[in-house]
């Protein structure tokens, strides 16, 4: 299975893995040096440093999960005739009557705040494959959202 990420994203997420990775070998000498001072049992260094290890080790395979077969976004044929990961959708909210955009992208590069939302999240899969003057009812953990498609264009970093 792909990974979607734009350029920006990947290496961002590469930088991170890069960054942990130096510091797994000093994680585990200092598992080391607390496993040494005697009574594992009662040794809240030792288990502290344990469980900080654990979550460093689950990380790094979350990361290189997530680079394995990458595909780049900005490289995606996208037609902009419906909605799909890489484009940037203008809609009418039909309660409030505002219109808002989204940008539709992979996880690593999601940023709700910013309206650029992941494909695979309930509002990414709500309005992919809609097409322009589509109106969709959309269940999001905040409640339903009733949006009409107004346009649709490639996304642009």
């Amino acid at each position: 299975m792909s990974n979607f990420f734009t350029r920006v994203s990947h290496a961002r997420i590469i930088e991170e893995l890069t960054r942990l990775r130096t510091e797994l070998p000093e994680l585990s000498r200092a598992k080391n040096v607390a496993a040494a001072e005697g009574d594992l049992s009662e040794n809240a260094e030792y288990h502290a440093t344990q469980e900080k290890l654990n979550m460093l080790q689950r990380r790094i395979y979350e990361l290189e999960e997530q680079l394995r077969s990458p595909r780049f976004i900005e490289d995606l044929a996208i037609s902009c005739t419906r909605v799909s990961i890489g484009t940037k959708v203008r809609c009418l909210d039909l309660k409030t009557r505002e219109e808002i955009v989204y940008t539709i992208l992979g996880p690593a590069d999601a940023a709700p705040e910013q309206n650029i939302i992941s494909f695979q999240s309930p509002l990414g899969q709500g309005l992919i494959n809609k097409e322009p003057d589509d109106e969709v009812a959309i269940t999001i953990p905040a409640g339903k959202r009733y949006l009409r498609i107004l346009d649709i264009q490639r996304f642009n970093h």
